[in-house]
């Protein structure tokens, strides 16, 4: 007996599950992929050259090795040498549900949410403002004047970027970055095999990479101008251009209130001048938060953050609709 089977056919226009890699930068990967690339390609030019040549073959061996070592210092050893230091010496700064309940639960939650593991954090008392990632193992740094530099919310907020780095995998290349930067000058020319990878990476790669986890976070969090605002007060505190306008944390609460409106008291009028004219004078800080600002009114934003809600409610369907 024949048997008919009615097969439904499948509406093309329906899209998978949104997850955040779907809203990444365009090219942020792509330019990651170009810079290790080339950094590869000089090594292997350089190192094949000289080997080739009877007469300098065992300059380019010396070079090999020293390619790979520098390599395994800082992808690998640094960071282990780093918070075994800081487990030996500041243990009494790691960020516990004792020491600091709600920094832990931000932690936590955050982690959870972006599906990471929820990495060891030391809060430092001394040094500039600022929070840094390393790996391996997982583990963040942040500094006293950075949590009392900003507002609570900013705080948390600048956390969950900084595991939206993680979930990124942007954390092995930042780390490289951030280690030479604070190297001292002889040591970063010895280091010149890995130092021409991280001058690839801030030339064609860094950039997007902190546009990417601006917009990701922003998905999260949705409220672009609680990380604009944290954003330019880590740049008024650390930026040399922003530091001689003398710009404070109050200062940019002031220019983040007034909502682009033009104040008619001569204060006001002061603080807009010389925070506009500082973030005008770092194009790239510009570029930043006016890409900030426009994703979060833009049309895309908005499809963005629905596809996420629609994918966290078939994940976790409610139990009213089971």
């Amino acid at each position: 007996m024949p048997v008919t089977v009615k097969i439904e056919k499948r509406d093309e226009n329906v899209l998978p599950p949104a997850t955040l890699d779907d809203f990444e930068h365009s090219n942020e990967q792509r330019e990651g992929w170009k810079a290790f690339g080339l950094w590869m390609l000089f090594i292997f030019v350089l190192v094949a050259g000289l080997y080739a040549n009877p007469t300098t073959r065992v300059t380019g061996i010396l070079v090999l090795v020293w390619w790979l070592s520098c390599c395994a210092w800082y992808f690998y050893f640094a960071p282990k040498e780093l918070i075994k230091q800081l487990r030996a010496q500041q243990s009494d700064r790691l960020i516990s549900a004792q020491t600091n309940p709600h920094l832990r639960d931000v932690l936590n939650k955050g982690a959870a949410l972006l599906g990471v593991a929820a990495p060891e954090t030391y809060l430092l008392p001394d040094g500039s403002p600022q929070i840094r990632a390393y790996h391996p193992p997982a583990f963040l740094t942040l500094t006293q004047s950075a949590v009392e530099l900003v507002e609570p919310t900013e705080l948390d907020c600048l956390i969950l970027r900084q595991l939206m780095h993680f979930r990124q995998k942007h954390v092995a290349r930042l780390m490289l970055i951030n280690l030479l930067r604070d190297a001292p000058t002889p040591l970063r020319i010895l280091s010149w095999p890995v130092g021409l990878y991280a001058f690839f990476l801030r030339m064609w790669w860094i950039d997007l990479a902190e546009q990417s986890a601006d917009r990701l976070t922003l998905l999260i969090v949705k409220n672009h101008k609680v990380i604009s605002s944290a954003l330019l007060k880590q740049y008024a505190a650390t930026d040399v251009t922003m530091s001689e306008y003398k710009i404070t944390s109050g200062d940019v609460d002031s220019y983040m209130a007034q909502n682009g409106l033009i104040s008619f008291e001569g204060q006001a009028i002061s603080t807009q001048y010389r925070l506009g004219q500082a973030i005008r004078e770092n194009p790239y800080l510009d570029e930043r938060l006016h890409a900030l600002s426009n994703y979060a009114q833009s049309e895309e934003f908005k499809i963005a953050v629905q596809r996420l809600a629609d994918a966290r409610a078939k994940k976790n369907p409610s139990p009213s609709a089971a």
